[in-house]
């Protein structure tokens, strides 16, 4: 019952209100109550200092309890109130209520000892006898600190009580009525709030189900809207890394498929054929040629794979002497296809503070596809130069060259601008989108800067200069 939002803040917001009301009623009423009661008291008070100076002086000389008793009936008309004329010796004189009054009894209550004794006596009861509550107030007869007795006063509170009742079903209906109107805001109001919460919730729902093609419509600033805006960011993003991974398997699986054929048509081909020894060798050399295939293009997904979930180990070193390392371990190959090579590296190269391993495979792979795409009696060369706060690295060869249409494509995964020379000399489609990767990784960027089929290529690659690491090294020497 209580799994709604929009409910639970219903509720919440209902009993708020009602909480509120409730405090704010309680503590109306009793203000109201003590205004009336003060009010009625301060008018009995007053009454009775009135009735006391007019009775002081019958109080003077032995009165005639008859001639009290009718001026206390005329007090008591004036204020509906009964009055009653009490001596030092707290006996009834005079009493407002001819019959059935108090009149030569004594009156014991601490009201009237109080008015003997100087002081303005209160009390609130309730009478049996009327049934009712009854304020009492007692005033003192006095002159010139001599007690002539005291004037007892006794209303009812009837009327004040009267007036509290209709107040007090004044404010429940309207407490009801402002609940019934702010329940119907706080349910507009959540369903406002709670709708696009709700639109999130199927969006999500449809998305947990394979259906990735998804867009909430803004309708908001707020911060629902932002939600919003960063769930269709983050469902925009997943339906991409999604189409990525498909055609990602896809590929893979392409790229498997083919040497797996070949290495099993061989495989059956020896098995269910008689070959010569020079044909079972041709066979054998095929596959592992094939095998070799596997291994290149395993090795380069686990590379893909390590790069996205471990860092690379960084450090610092001279990009100087880092390309002269990669050159000597390049120049056998070089000779032996009959190429030649040449160098174009800056002196005072500026130190990096990143994976040296990393920026070698970039390098190997660009040098790698320089020789593989060059044929024999052509050159290739790297250059390398410090240039308005980066380093820019270029390898130019006489290779073959790439397609215009080509050049965009280059870098992305499994690309290749000839597939089947590509298989041939053992490419695998994967190592231009390595270097990017790793480039990326460091802030730099990677590109053809020129190509023309049949006349070569040039790859170039550039790395942002950190001057920092350059003045911590020149204090050390220091």
């Amino acid at each position: 019952m209580f799994n709604s939002i929009r409910l639970r803040m219903t509720i919440t917001y209902l009993l708020l209100i009602a909480a509120v009301m409730l405090a704010t009623g309680l503590v109306l009423l009793n203000v109201l109550e003590n205004y009336y009661l003060s009010s009625e008291e301060e008018n009995l008070q007053r009454t009775g200092r009135l009735a006391a100076e007019s009775f002081l002086t019958y109080l003077r000389e032995d009165s005639d309890p008859v001639l009290l008793s009718s001026v206390a009936e005329s007090f008591s008309r004036q204020i509906n109130a009964r009055v009653i004329v009490v001596s030092p010796q707290k006996l009834v004189l005079g009493d407002s209520v001819r019959i059935g009054g108090l009149l030569g009894s004594r009156l014991e209550r601490s009201e009237v000892q109080d008015a003997l004794e100087g002081r303005m006596g209160r009390s609130i009861q309730y009478s049996k006898l009327s049934d009712q509550w009854v304020l009492q107030v007692t005033v003192p007869v006095e002159e010139h600190d001599t007690s002539f007795g005291a004037v007892f006063l006794s209303a009812s509170l009837a009327p004040v009580y009267e007036n509290l009742t209709a107040i007090r079903r004044f404010m429940v209906v309207s407490t009801l009525t402002a609940m019934l109107f702010a329940g119907g805001l706080v349910i507009l109001f959540a369903h406002r709030l709670t709708k696009p919460i709700k639109e999130l919730t199927g969006v999500a729902q449809q998305m947990a189900e394979g259906k990735l093609d998804q867009n909430i419509p803004i309708t908001t600033d707020d911060e629902i809207g932002r939600l919003a805006q960063q769930f269709n960011i983050m469902a925009a993003r997943v339906k991409e890394t999604n189409q990525h991974l498909t055609r990602f398997v896809g590929d893979v699986s392409h790229e498997l498929r083919t040497p797996l054929a070949s290495i099993h048509i061989c495989l059956q081909s020896l098995e269910d054929y008689e070959m010569k020894p020079e044909e079972q060798k041709e066979f054998l050399q095929d596959i592992n040629k094939e095998t070799e295939r596997l291994i290149y293009l395993v090795e380069d997904l686990l590379e893909l794979t390590r790069r996205q979930e471990v860092g690379e180990k960084s450090e610092i070193f001279s990009l100087g002497e880092l390309l002269e390392e990669v050159l000597e371990v390049t120049s056998p190959r070089v000779k032996r296809k009959g190429l030649t090579l040449f160098k174009e590296i800056s002196e005072g190269l500026p130190l990096f503070f990143i994976s040296p391993e990393a920026l070698k495979r970039v390098l190997f792979n660009l040098l790698d596809n320089a020789i593989k795409y060059t044929p024999s009696g052509g050159w290739l060369k790297i250059a390398a130069e410090n240039r308005a706060g980066e380093v820019i690295v270029t390898v130019q060869d006489t290779g073959c060259g790439i397609p215009e249409e080509a050049i965009p494509h280059l870098f992305e995964r499994f690309f290749r601008v000839d597939k089947s020379r590509s298989r041939y000399l053992g490419g695998t489609g994967l190592g231009l989108a390595i270097c990017k990767e790793i480039i990326d990784h460091y802030g730099g960027q990677i590109g053809v800067e020129e190509s023309q089929e049949d006349k070569g290529s040039t790859f170039f690659f550039t790395l942002p200069v950190d001057v920092t690491i350059q003045a911590d090294y020149e204090e050390d020497v220091i």
